[in-house]
């Protein structure tokens, strides 16, 4: 936990935590009043819970190490990527336990996972100790736990903004359609989640929501730029 971090503020990100390993199950949130009694504090607003598929249910290979110790994203926000050119979309978002279901959403995330942490010899790529990025939802309105709350991601283009800034990833391609009013709600839902559970932004005057173009030479996050400009994940 880092310099200025409450007591209060950490309980409320290990709640958060415990939800999205939990996943698609119900947990319940400590009351208001138990938290102002604890750490004399005023509650945060609650905001919906995404709709989690925990590491567990995609079926998540092990880290190769976790690192939490860098990572002030009070001082950034929430950076939104997708996921580059052609088609990312899935048809299929129910997985196919018997088969790898190359149309399903469950089988692209494992497949982000593996070349993130085991890139290909010809095309290159940074070697990463995980899913670079902390959320990864389709547009069926799912979000899936990549490296969650509370961990610094590796998709944001260089060092400083990794350490500030929350990664949030859509799942869809520059050849794809509009992102579907599901995956927009649900990028929203993320955003709030981090805002209220990490203080994502909190000390940051002005927009804290913003595209990976923002920080490198990128057309990243594609067509989700122009919902970043309207304030749709505000």
């Amino acid at each position: 936990m880092s310099a200025g971090k409450s007591h209060w503020q950490s309980t409320e990100r290990e709640w958060a935590q415990r939800t999205e390993a939990v996943g698609g199950q119900k947990l319940t949130r400590p009351s208001g009043e138990q938290v102002r009694e604890a750490f004399d504090a005023e509650p945060l607003s609650t905001p919906r819970i995404p709709r989690f598929i925990s590491r567990s249910e995609w079926r998540a290979a092990a880290p190769t190490q976790i690192d939490t110790t860098h990572f002030w994203p009070e001082w950034g926000g929430v950076a939104i990527h997708y996921e580059g050119g052609g088609k990312e979309m899935r048809p299929q978002h129910t997985p196919d336990t018997a088969l790898p279901h190359f149309d399903d959403c469950y089988f692209q995330v494992r497949r982000i996972q593996h070349v993130h942490q085991h890139p290909l010899p010809l095309v290159g790529g940074e070697r990463y100790w995980d899913i670079a990025y902390n959320y990864l939802v389709c547009h069926h309105g799912y979000t899936f736990v990549g490296r969650g709350i509370g961990s610094q991601p590796g998709a944001n283009g260089n060092q400083w903004h990794n350490e500030r800034y929350y990664a949030i990833c859509g799942l869809i391609g520059s050849d794809d359609p509009q992102p579907s009013q599901a995956m927009l709600d649900e990028i929203k839902a993320v955003a709030d989640w981090v805002r209220t559970y990490d203080q994502a932004g909190a000390n940051v005057k002005g927009r804290h929501v913003k595209g990976h173009r923002d920080f490198i030479k990128t057309e990243c996050p594609g067509q989700l730029y122009s919902y970043i400009g309207k304030g749709t994940f505000d």
